[in-house]
């Protein structure tokens, strides 16, 4: 379980807090998404639950443990992706496993395994600098993945692909989810994905952030795209645009 208790932060450039006193728990095996706002801090969350940053106040516990006293419990996906010119496509997936001393067969197993699976398998020993932009981000969302960590912090992973690849990613994430429950967080903008994906949306209101609007989405997996034409679908995902259209007025 991962839990924030009463925790603000502010960075030492900004004049204004991105939270205070946030307190959240999620569960073990929970795929939630995040929506607000540009700028209002859900990036933020992510660098703190990954230890990039350090909160002012406050705490975060990942099955009861301090964060600041245990390692690998989490991979991160920042918006941008971060691919090391100089490393082939498979040694840039392999970069993680390969830092933390893992199991070299079973790491190139895994990723042979996933790059077939999302169409970079001919790519595989090509550099950052020969793929298209879509590449290098299914490129880096792999990466995220093989290391096999316990929580997953996705920062808008699917924001450049085109609308087929994107809808391919979208249900090969959630088959992946559902072979191994690992915790995901999911940061979008695009309101239709996170009821698409999610058990739960986490929605940001306010700067600084002093707690989530929590929605539950009534939605059976594996996922059926035909629900989202449900009236209750609709419903939810019109009044979850309209609140994001307010909170920026």
């Amino acid at each position: 379980m991962l839990e924030f208790k009463d925790v603000s932060f502010k960075y030492a450039s900004d004049d204004f807090s991105m939270m205070n006193n946030l307190s959240f728990t999620v569960n073990d095996g929970e795929f939630i998404s995040i929506i607000g706002k540009s700028g209002c801090g859900k990036s933020t969350v992510f660098r703190l639950i990954n230890g990039l940053e350090k909160p002012q106040n406050g705490e975060i516990f990942v099955d009861g443990k301090n964060i600041k006293d245990i390692k690998n419990y989490s991979a991160y996906m920042p918006q941008k992706e971060i691919l090391f010119p100089w490393r082939t496509i498979e040694k840039n997936i392999c970069l993680a496993p390969e830092i933390q001393k893992a199991d070299k067969k079973e790491t190139k197993t895994k990723a042979e395994e996933i790059l077939k699976e999302v169409g970079l398998w001919d790519y595989k020993n090509k550099y950052p600098r020969d793929l298209s932009g879509g590449m290098r981000q299914r490129a880096a969302l792999i990466r995220t993945l093989v290391p096999k960590p316990d929580i997953l912090l996705l920062d808008e992973p699917f924001s450049a692909l085109d609308s087929i690849t994107r809808i391919s990613l979208q249900e090969w994430l959630l088959k992946e989810w559902e072979k191994h429950k690992k915790t995901i967080l999911f940061v979008t903008h695009d309101v239709e994905e996170a009821i698409f994906l999610s058990q739960k949306i986490f929605v940001v209101s306010d700067r600084p952030i002093t707690h989530f609007q929590e929605f539950k989405i009534d939605l059976p997996y594996p996922r059926n795209r035909a629900d989202m034409a449900r009236s209750d679908i609709a419903a939810l995902k019109e009044m979850l645009i309209k609140h994001l259209r307010q909170e920026e007025e």
